[in-house]
């Protein structure tokens, strides 16, 4: 007995999806990307400010060296 994929029916016909149902995700996406730009623009990274700090270490340690 063959066993068909259910998902390979998943949209098919493909069916257009209503102008305002597609305006509606879209607002939605670009109101995640606006609250994810402002908050990183509030928080900081630690993560990246701690390993600029050690290459600027790092850095400035190799040019003593080579003096």
């Amino acid at each position: 007995m063959e066993n068909e994929n259910p998902f390979k029916k998943i949209g098919l016909p493909p069916q257009e999806v209503p102008k305002e149902l597609k305006q509606k995700v879209m607002d939605d996406v670009n109101a995640v990307k606006f609250i994810m730009e402002v908050t990183s623009l509030f928080s900081s990274n630690y993560a990246s400010t701690i390993e600029s700090m050690f290459k600027t270490k790092n850095k400035n340690n190799n040019n003593d060296t080579n003096k």
